[in-house]
């Protein structure tokens, strides 16, 4: 049962890999979760997210407008997306559709949904608290349809990355929110013997959904039915050793979950939903893939152990630059995402260029994100297999490649440095003049990072970037 990765002999771990690392002869129990994406803050993110809401915009406004045959017409387009390999198929992972039938049933169930009919629901990502029937499979492929487009565009893009080829795939319609309509048209997707497959960023799957109905009834609702029963002293309350308390389980018998309480509950106290979706909003998104293979600290310690095992020079490049885009990718997940392929240039030494969106809420990548002076919304990586010192023109040519919308910050990797003072200033010169702001890497650095990370100690990896920052400012 070869993963994505052995079949087309990537020799990279999950978690040097931006996508979920997916086998055709199974469905791997993740989600694509609509509320991951809509609270991320990336270029990529708010497509998303804005397909999503364009989408179930005309499908509540046909709902409101009794025009029930559009909003039908709309969702009768979605179908178990076979081509992903998540979640959990009924019928292995093949997939099965939802045609016109489960289209029907779809939308009487939004409209029958006390959300609805009391103008409650306008948030995709709340239908798994408020309509009957809509689980984490069914909120997972109604997402994955709705922005298959761009999950096709990145599916081509990690293709041309690791140089896999692509082939015509004629799949589902695509949903085009600047027409607010589905598009029936050709595209090219990789294959697993005869299987399609449409890969999904990491960082927008879970295990379960973000916002849960039953965990939103046992925690937040719960406790304030508790705290509720207390405060007028109701029949639940009672006394034990001096001791006014509620239990959980008499509030639950008296209040049982279901959909329509939890839209009450809602309505009359939205601060608990608010509260709740602050909540999950923090939540990691290092998913823990569990038995999907080696955890981060032992990819880590092999990256680490394997790098001086590769020669400099141009014969070795392509070997140095794949571990270096699963290094960056293992040490700096969920900070940078989303690695593409920029272009190559082959004229003696071969060059690859990597470009990373920068979607960190916190930390050194944030930071420079939200510095004016570096703006970085993506970060530029060029790999250096040489084995001699890094000259004026590699700088300059990374910092060729800032401009006001990708930002002002790149990462040059390299294997050593002989005169690491005459690097610096030409660094510092590039800084200085407002041109842009160049960390280099060596193996040192990517070695101490990786042991760091390796050992969970993610504050030396921070300690690194931050002094190599500062050095540029010195």
């Amino acid at each position: 049962m070869p993963k994505f990765s052995e079949h087309f002999g990537l020799g990279k771990s999950q978690h040097e890999l931006d996508f979920v690392d997916v086998s055709n002869e199974y469905d791997l129990p993740v989600y694509v979760d609509p509320y991951a994406i809509e609270i991320r803050d990336d270029i990529w993110a708010r497509e998303a997210a804005g397909q999503v809401r364009v989408f179930f915009g005309e499908v509540l406004t046909a709902l409101r407008d009794g025009d029930d045959h559009r909003a039908e017409g709309l969702m009768s387009h979605l179908k178990e997306p076979k081509e992903t390999f998540l979640g959990v198929s009924k019928e292995g992972p093949k997939g099965r559709g939802v045609g016109r039938h489960q289209a029907h049933q779809l939308i009487s169930a939004i409209k029958k949904s006390k959300a609805f009919q009391t103008g409650l629901l306008t948030d995709f990502s709340e239908m798994s608290l408020y309509v009957e029937g809509i689980d984490r499979d069914k909120m997972s492929d109604l997402t994955t349809n709705i922005i298959r487009d761009l999950l096709v565009n990145y599916t081509q893009e990690q293709c041309e990355l690791y140089g896999i080829e692509t082939l015509n795939y004629n799949g589902p319609p695509l949903w085009d929110a600047r027409r607010g309509n589905w598009e029936a048209r050709d595209v090219k997707l990789p294959y697993i013997d005869d299987d399609a497959v449409l890969l999904v960023p990491k960082y927008i799957v879970r295990r379960r959904l973000s916002l849960d109905s039953q965990e939103f009834y046992n925690k937040q609702i719960t406790d304030f039915l508790v705290a509720e029963n207390l405060r007028v002293n109701s029949a639940l309350v009672q006394t034990i050793k001096g001791k006014r308390k509620v239990f959980k389980g008499d509030v639950r018998q008296a209040n049982p979950k279901s959909k329509p309480y939890i839209a009450d509950v809602v309505r009359d106290h939205p601060e608990l939903l608010d509260l709740y979706k602050e909540i999950a909003a923090k939540q990691s998104v290092m998913l823990d893939f569990g038995d999907e293979g080696p955890n981060v600290t032992a990819v880590c310690q092999t990256l680490s152990d394997r790098l001086p095992n590769i020669p400099a020079g141009a014969k070795h490049a392509s070997e140095y630059h794949s571990l270096v885009l699963g290094a960056l990718t293992a040490l700096f997940y969920p900070a940078l995402i989303l690695p593409q392929k920029e272009w190559d240039i082959n004229q003696g030494r071969k060059r690859i260029d990597i470009v990373y969106t920068n979607a960190a809420d916190s930390g050194f990548f944030s930071q420079r994100r939200g510095d004016p002076r570096v703006n970085a919304n993506l970060v530029i990586v060029e790999c250096k297999n040489y084995s001699e010192d890094i000259t004026n023109q590699e700088i300059d040519q990374l910092v060729g490649r800032f401009d006001d919308d990708r930002g002002r910050l790149g990462i040059l990797t390299c294997r050593t440095v002989d005169d690491s003072k005459r690097l610096l200033d030409r660094c510092k010169d590039a800084a200085v003049r407002g041109n842009g702001y160049v960390i280099v890497l060596t193996d040192d650095d990517l070695r101490s990072m990786l042991q760091a990370r390796a050992q969970l100690n993610d504050g030396v990896v921070e300690q690194v970037l931050h002094s190599k920052f500062r050095q540029l400012l010195a």
